[in-house]
Formats: structure tokens, sequence, C-alpha cells
């Protein structure tokens, strides 16, 4: 019950010991607690460091009244000198919050360069990694993410699944927009399931515009460049960009496909011969549109051969032997 003030449980045995029976030596004090004259002589020095005891009993020599200092005085003493070092361990830890807040601040803010209002922006790779990170961390009770994933890997946006299981451990709404497919990436579907796992909620789509980090409603990240996702980052803070990205976000949400369903291998084929998967169907979207292979196969999150695999298939199941060909019976199937 002491320890807090000094005390172990053997020196507040002989101290309790003493107020009972003040006249005891340190023998009788020994035979009493079933103990050695040297655990006794060492309490009694301990006593005596705490000021309890006015001097240091010696073997022999009995423990008089005059010697053993009153608990109302004595321990009364040791509380006030105990809270007295809280409040100054309590003015170090605020001091020691407030350099941490001030490293994590200098930390996050490498590679930034502030914007006027609520906008900032942060270059490079690690800039990127550590904004993402202390974003995701911040969260208390959203968090939004639209994820898509390539083949050759997205880098600082690659989903940490230590830090988001942390935060469905806290209580956090987890929402996970990705791409259907996770071509060459076996183990980011296992972290995405382990998230499913925990609580997260997942769904997905053939594609998405870009990566997006919505914390409570309140912050946002996406990229500079959402092609070159690593190249750097812009923190919104502005309520009414917030309100457009979370709009956005939900939109995307309600047209996405829960988890469950979209577990199927990623080259896989729609079963029937006419059927077209979700995945071809943004393909020849894409294609309409003019993109390029590369940009097509970035948007779908998938290899450039898995892309010119996947055209090759919609070719000969649409019997066209050109891209021109391809578009064009694609619009008369009603695909685009």
């Amino acid at each position: 019950m002491l320890r807090v003030l000094g005390l172990e449980s053997g020196t507040e045995a002989v101290y309790r010991l003493m107020l009972e029976h003040p006249s005891w030596g340190v023998d009788r004090l020994a035979e009493a607690l079933d103990t050695d004259r040297p655990t006794v002589t060492a309490a009694l020095d301990r006593l005596a460091d705490l000021a309890l005891l006015r001097s240091a009993a010696t073997a022999g020599t009995p423990c008089g009244a005059s010697r053993l200092v009153p608990p109302r005085a004595g321990l009364g003493a040791l509380l006030e000198q105990r809270q007295a070092e809280l409040a100054r361990t309590q003015m170090e830890i605020d001091a020691s919050r407030a350099a941490v807040a001030d490293l994590i601040a200098d930390y996050t803010a490498l590679g930034r360069n502030p914007e006027a209002g609520g906008v900032e922006r942060f270059t490079g790779a690690d800039a990127v990694h550590r904004l993402n990170a202390d974003l995701t961390a911040q969260a208390h009770g959203e968090f939004l993410a639209l994820a898509p994933t390539t083949a050759s890997g997205d880098g600082p946006w690659e989903i940490d699944v230590p830090l988001h299981l942390d935060l469905l451990a806290r209580g956090v709404r987890v929402r996970v927009l990705h791409l259907d497919s996770t071509d060459g990436t076996p183990e980011r579907r296992r972290a995405v399931r382990q998230l499913a796992q925990a609580g997260a909620e997942i769904r997905t789509l053939p594609a998405l515009p870009l990566h997006l980090r919505i914390v409570d409603g309140t912050s946002a990240v996406l990229p500079l460049d959402p092609h070159e996702p690593a190249y750097g980052a812009v923190l919104l803070r502005e309520p009414g960009a917030l309100a457009g990205l979370r709009a956005l976000f939900t939109y995307l949400w309600d047209e996405a496909t829960p988890l469950t369903d979209a577990d199927a291998d990623a080259d896989g084929e729609a079963g029937e011969p006419g059927a077209y998967s979700p995945q071809e169907r943004a393909l020849l979207r894409f294609l309409a549109e003019g993109l390029t292979d590369e940009a097509a196969a970035r948007r779908l999150g998938i290899s450039l051969r898995s892309e010119r695999r996947m055209i090759s298939g919609l070719a000969e199941r649409l019997r066209a032997h050109s891209r021109f060909q391809l578009g064009l019976q694609a619009a008369r199937s009603g695909l685009v």
C-alpha cells in the first residue's frame, strides 16, 4: 500500500510493527516477522533514509518511541514530497508532449510546400508516405480510401495493413474502394481480405480515377499527378473541396461491388460466350476514349501484357481485325 512512497512490503511491515511495539529491539522485531536480523536492519536503515526514524537503530539497542516518527508527520511529509515529484513529472510530460508534437509536425512537413488557405503540397515519395501514414493515424471516426492498385505497385500509396487494423481496433469506420484486378499481386489480395475480416468495408470497381484518402471529413490527400502518384501529393482542408471529394467517393461506392463478388481471378473471362465482365467493358470504354494501351492498363491496375491479352480476346470474340473494328463492334453491341 505504501510502495508509492518508497516503502517496500518488508519495510512497511517493520514500520507497522514498530508503531504497535515501539520498545521492541531488532531481535524481537525479526522474531515477530519470522525473518533475520540483517533484513530488519536494512528495513530500519530504509526508514531512516525516508525520515521515518530520527536515527538508525543499532543491533541490541531498543527502538524507543522517541526514535520513531509518527505517521501523520512522517508519512505526510513523504506524501507532500511524492506529490511534488509527480507535479514535476507532469510538467516534464507536458513539455515532452509539446516536443513530440513539434517533432511530428517537422517530420510530416518534410517535402511540404505550403500554399495559401487550406492546401499544402508535398513532393517526393518519402513525403507522400509520411503524409499518408500520419493522416491515416489521425482518424477518429471515419477513414475513406480510393485505392487503385497496379501491377507495379503504388509505393507510398500502398495500403498499410497494420495501421488500418489499428484504426478498426479503435472503432474507426474504414471503407476502401479498390480495383477488381490484383494481377500479379496475390499478397495485396490477402491484405485486402485481412482488412475485410477485421471489419473494414471493401468494394471494387473495374477502374478508379485516382488515389484518395479522406479522414473524418476534415482532411483529404490525393496525388499531384494521378498518372505519377509517387511524384507528390496535395493535402486539402477546404470544406468545399472536401464535400466534392466525399460526394465522388459516395457515388463510386454506390456503383461498386462488394468484395465477395470480386474474388475471381483478375484475368478470368465471363463464363458465357456472349457475356462481358465489368473490366472488359471498362477496357473497351477506355479504348473508345482514345487511351493508349499503357494508360488503359494503368487505369485497370493490370500489366500491359494482360491488357493486350484482353484486347486480343475481345477482338476474337467480336470478330474484329483492328482496333477501329473493335471499337465499331463494341459500339454496335452496346458495350460502350
